[in-house]
């Protein structure tokens, strides 16, 4: 390898570094809400530090839980074939999203925000 091919790999890792070090710092803003959507549909909305599981129960039979706690979120179980969202680990920080393609399950995590009229939604999906 000549000494340019080296310098051009040390820029490109050097400039992938500082992109996933500003991505965690500038989208990782204090996190203090749960929010849950279905298929686009917002089916929970909980606060970080209510330490909870909540089931996500569809018609279809999907299921997802998904787990609160120590003020993180991360998905518990789920009746996918993949398992990929339960893998995707905790969140602490609104710079992650754990997502379950195919029950079209979205769980991300917001600062804090007015109350709004769906601060008590039901997480069994009809």
């Amino acid at each position: 390898m000549k000494k340019k091919d080296i310098i051009i790999i040390a820029l490109a890792l050097l400039a992938a570094l500082a992109l996933y070090l500003v991505s965690q710092i500038s989208l990782g803003a204090e996190a203090s809400v749960v929010v849950v959507t279905v298929d686009s549909r917002e089916v929970l909305r909980k606060p970080l530090a209510l330490e909870n599981r909540y089931e996500i129960a569809q018609d279809d039979g999907s299921l997802n839980v998904i787990r609160v706690e120590d003020g993180a979120v991360f998905m518990e179980e789920a009746n996918c074939r993949d398992g990929l969202c339960i893998r995707q680990g905790k969140m602490k920080n609104g710079a992650k999203t754990i997502v379950c393609l195919p029950h079209k399950v979205v769980v991300q995590l917001e600062g804090d925000a007015p109350a709004s009229d769906n601060s008590d939604l039901d997480v069994i999906i009809q």
